[in-house]
C-alpha cells in the first residue's frame, strides 16, 4: 500500500471582520457598524473536531468540503491538531464530507449554525468526527511536522514536532537532517538553529520515521540575512 509522504508548515490565522464595536461601551451598532475604532473577531460557522479511533486529534492531513444549502462549497481550514473550520461568520444548514488516507470518507449532514440575536455573528456549530480506519490499513499512516516558523536572527531557536498518524505503541522516534548545514542546524530532539550568514536563504529541514524510513515530512524555514558577520 502506498506511502504517504507530507511536507507541511502548519500556520493557525484567525480572521478578523470588518464589523466593529464600541471599544467604551461594548454595544454593537444593529447594523453592524462601528460607532468607534474598534474589532470583533467573529467565529467560524462550522468546526469540526476531527479525531482517529484512539482519540487523538487528526485535523492535520484531514481534507473536509463543507456545502451549504445553497449548492456553494467550501474547503474546510486547519486551526490547529484537532480544529478544521469554515463557513466564516455564516450561518446556515451544512454538509461536510470528511477524507484521510487509510481512512473510511463519511459525509455528515444537517449541520446548523444559528444567528446569534443581533444578526452579526453565528452561533458555531461544533461537530465531533471520529474517522475510522479502512481495513489493511498500515501501522504507520504518516507523519507531519508543526512548530515551523521564519528564522528572524543568527542563534535564535525554533523547536520542531512530530504529529503522528499511528497506532498506539508505534514508535515516534524521527532522525533529522537540514538541507544546508551553512544556513541552520537541527539537532536529534528538532531544535532548528539558524547561523550567521550574509545572503540569507531557505533551509528544508525532515524528519523521517525510524520504524519505516519510507515515511518522512518536511518543512522550508527562511534564514534572515545580516549585513555582517562576525
Amino acid at each position: 500500500m502506498e506511502k504517504w509522504v507530507v511536507s507541511t508548515a502548519i500556520c493557525i490565522a484567525a480572521a478578523i471582520a470588518a464589523c466593529t464595536h464600541d471599544g467604551a461601551t461594548g454595544e454593537t451598532n444593529n447594523d453592524c457598524q462601528p460607532k468607534v475604532w474598534g474589532l470583533i473577531i467573529y467565529p467560524n460557522g462550522v468546526d469540526l473536531q476531527v479525531r482517529d479511533p484512539f482519540g487523538r486529534g487528526q485535523a492535520i492531513g484531514t481534507n473536509v468540503v463543507i456545502r451549504a444549502s445553497d449548492g456553494s462549497t467550501e474547503q474546510g481550514r486547519v486551526q490547529d491538531t484537532l480544529h478544521i473550520a469554515g463557513e466564516y461568520n455564516r450561518a446556515g444548514t451544512f454538509t461536510a464530507t470528511v477524507s484521510r488516507p487509510y481512512y473510511r470518507s463519511q459525509t455528515i449532514s444537517n449541520i446548523r449554525a444559528a444567528p446569534t440575536p443581533d444578526g452579526c455573528s453565528v452561533n458555531t456549530a461544533n461537530v465531533p468526527v471520529t474517522l475510522q480506519l479502512v481495513p489493511g490499513a498500515p501501522p504507520l499512516r504518516s507523519i507531519v511536522i508543526v512548530g515551523a516558523q521564519f528564522l528572524g536572527a543568527p542563534g535564535q531557536q525554533a523547536q520542531l514536532l512530530v504529529h503522528f498518524d499511528a497506532d498506539p505503541g508505534v514508535s515516534t522516534a524521527v532522525t533529522w537532517q537540514s538541507s544546508d548545514s551553512t544556513l541552520a542546524t537541527v539537532n536529534a530532539s528538532g531544535v532548528v538553529t539558524p547561523k550567521c550568514v550574509t545572503s540569507g536563504g531557505t533551509v528544508k529541514v525532515t524528519a523521517t520515521s525510524v520504524v519505516d524510513p519510507s515515511i518522512s515530512a518536511f518543512v522550508n524555514m527562511g534564514v534572515t540575512p545580516v549585513a555582517t558577520c562576525p
